[in-house]
């Protein structure tokens, strides 16, 4: 989808936002719902403002999703989030604005958990977000910019040790 342009993708976006969406709502296993999660969120990206009708729809499923709080939904979680990113990114800064706000705020949440892999999520959205809502991004900065500069300086150590422990 990823790869495909949005003329390409126009006829087929209805029926596939709409099974995509019946399979996340429908399925248990959280395999097919990172599955269905990435597979919307390369459909936003392939369609970009042509995906605008369906934000309201998809951001609702996601926001069910970025509210996970046990440990073993975080993937669902920062999949949500990550594909939040894409939709920004596919249907720009007036159309995202609306959720805007809850996807940062899941975001900086996920920053306070125990999960580099939600880390990584919400590096990756903040980067897509800033990206698109520009100005809009700057009164986070104020939270986000300690937070990182203590990551790096954390990564730093780790990656000094790791190159000890090789004889580096």
């Amino acid at each position: 989808c990823e790869r495909l342009e949005p003329d390409g993708v126009r006829p087929l976006l209805d029926p596939l936002v709409r099974k995509l969406a019946s399979m996340l709502e429908t399925s248990t296993k959280r395999s097919v719902q990172e599955m269905t999660i990435a597979a919307l969120a390369a459909t936003a990206v392939a369609a970009e403002s042509e995906f605008t009708p369906y934000v309201q729809g998809v951001a609702g499923l996601m926001a069910k999703m970025m509210e996970l709080k046990d440990e073993k939904t975080y993937s669902l979680r920062g999949r949500a989030l990550e594909c939040m990113g894409h939709i920004a990114i596919a249907v720009g800064k007036d159309a995202f604005r609306p959720y805007f706000a809850p996807t940062m705020q899941c975001a900086c949440e996920g920053l306070a958990l125990e999960s580099t892999d939600l880390h990584e999520f919400a590096y990756a959205a903040f980067a897509n977000l800033s990206k698109i809502m520009e100005g809009e991004f700057a009164p986070v900065l104020g939270e986000l910019v300690p937070h990182l500069v203590k990551v790096i300086s954390q990564d730093e150590g780790q990656f000094e040790a790791a190159e000890e422990e090789q004889g580096g």
